[in-house]
């Protein structure tokens, strides 16, 4: 697959601003929610967790895919629970199940017919989960650089574990994201600011307080999350996942290296014949910003050939 170049990518991703927020009532848990667009939906589940002082994630990072996609779909991207502006979880109850639960939750509160999900990082695991438990749910599954669903041990801790700047800071958020990516250039001011929006609400301090302060990501949310993945890992060896999937790759991603990838195409084609995978030469851990275009046209023509009355 051809390159492109640093100039082309920088050309083809301007700043582009979200569709304005609306809210909906999801279990009990306030949920924002950007969309855009008509026709079959195509919901977006971003990566991160709650509870990390130096990033945090919502849906903004989005932002170079809805508007594209939704010439030809109905594209809808949520804050996460306890995510940008989304509510914390109820209780203590800070695992992924509960973003698994409360995504599912979102596609059956606004009423949706079978959805093109797509999941990054955090959020391809949350993705694929939620697939396996609720597949009524799934039209098709689109998988981008998950370290924490590939078969093997993802390298976050080591590539991004000591910032050099204080948590908090446009600096750390900064540095996170540049490192995150093959080119720095990618991590806008626009970006950051959504990011800082996130770090410094109320709610979301709280979060940290809890993930951090309390140790509940250590006690909690790492060995559930260490659990559920040994579970979903072994229902797809059993071929559980009945719905066409696509696996999208940066190529030179540190943080969820391509072998993980490639290791999880296998995994899941072995069941699922209508299996893809798509890597993309100088990218990091965000093809979708780093070459939108290429991105957008991958999943516009994948949800495409396995859309309702679609005959592949």
């Amino acid at each position: 697959m051809a390159a492109a170049t640093t100039v082309e990518r920088r050309a083809e991703a301007p700043d582009v601003p979200m569709p304005e927020g609306k809210w909906i009532d999801v279990g009990g848990i306030r949920t924002r929610y950007h969309e855009a667009g008509r026709g079959e939906p195509i919901v977006f589940i971003y990566g991160g967790n709650f509870g990390t002082p130096d990033s945090a994630s919502s849906a903004y990072t989005w932002n170079l895919n809805l508007a594209p996609l939704a010439q030809r779909f109905r594209a809808i991207a949520f804050d996460k629970v306890g995510q940008g502006h989304t509510d914390n979880p109820p209780g203590d109850d800070y695992t992924m199940q509960a973003v698994v639960d409360h995504a599912g939750a979102f596609i059956e509160a606004m009423k949706l017919p079978p959805v093109h999900l797509v999941g990054h990082s955090r959020g391809g695991f949350a993705a694929m989960r939620l697939a396996l438990q609720k597949q009524h749910l799934v039209r098709t599954l689109t998988i981008v650089n998950s370290g924490t669903l590939m078969p093997r041990v993802g390298t976050n801790e080591v590539v991004l574990g000591k910032p050099p700047f204080p948590s908090y800071t446009r600096e750390c958020a900064r540095w996170v994201y540049e490192n995150y990516s093959f080119d720095p250039a990618i991590v806008t001011e626009a970006w950051i600011d959504a990011v800082m929006e996130t770090l410094n609400l109320p709610k979301y301090r709280e979060s940290v307080r809890k993930m951090v302060d309390e140790r509940m990501g250590f006690t909690k949310f790492v060995p559930n999350l260490a659990r559920d993945k040994r579970e979903t890992l072994g229902w797809l060896r059993e071929g559980r996942l009945q719905r066409p999937a696509q696996i999208v790759w940066g190529f030179n991603d540190r943080t969820a290296i391509v072998d993980g990838g490639f290791d999880l195409f296998a995994m899941v084609a072995a069941h699922e014949r209508r299996t893809q995978i798509h890597v993309i030469n100088e990218s990091g851990h965000f093809p979708f910003r780093e070459h939108p275009a290429r991105f957008n046209a991958l999943l516009a023509g994948f949800a495409a050939r396995f859309g309702e009355g679609a005959g592949a």
